[in-house]
């Protein structure tokens, strides 16, 4: 798993990953510190390239990094905090190669849960 989908995984399965007696709330906000952070970068990108991540053209950046995208609003990131990430997962969501894609679950229940509505 590379290391920009283990941040979102350290945040959303850490209760299943870590035992209870070794859960530390230390680690936690490490966690959602370097979540947070790489949140802010992808953020970043978007503010600079335009729609896409390398540019205004849809790319390979895009295919690697979308997924990762994709997940973090299922499980509850905040559109209004972070309106770049929203406009580009509503316009990428909607592209028929990721349509065709996307796991049939999510199109039932669009929203998981709402573990990174504070990221």
């Amino acid at each position: 798993m590379d290391d920009r989908m283990g941040k979102v995984v350290d945040v959303i399965y850490y209760n299943w990953k870590v035992p209870e007696a070794e859960r530390h709330d230390s680690a936690v906000e490490r966690n959602r510190e370097a979540l947070t952070t790489e949140v802010k970068l992808w953020k970043g990108y978007l503010e600079k390239a335009g729609s896409c991540l390398a540019g205004k053209s849809f790319s390979m950046a895009d295919v690697v990094v979308f997924p990762s995208v994709a997940y973090l609003f299922r499980f509850g990131l905040s559109a209004e905090r972070y309106p770049q990430l929203a406009e580009y997962y509503a316009l990428l969501k909607d592209r028929p190669s990721i349509k065709a894609s996307w796991p049939p679950h999510w199109l039932e229940n669009p929203q998981a849960q709402d573990t990174l509505k504070d990221i």
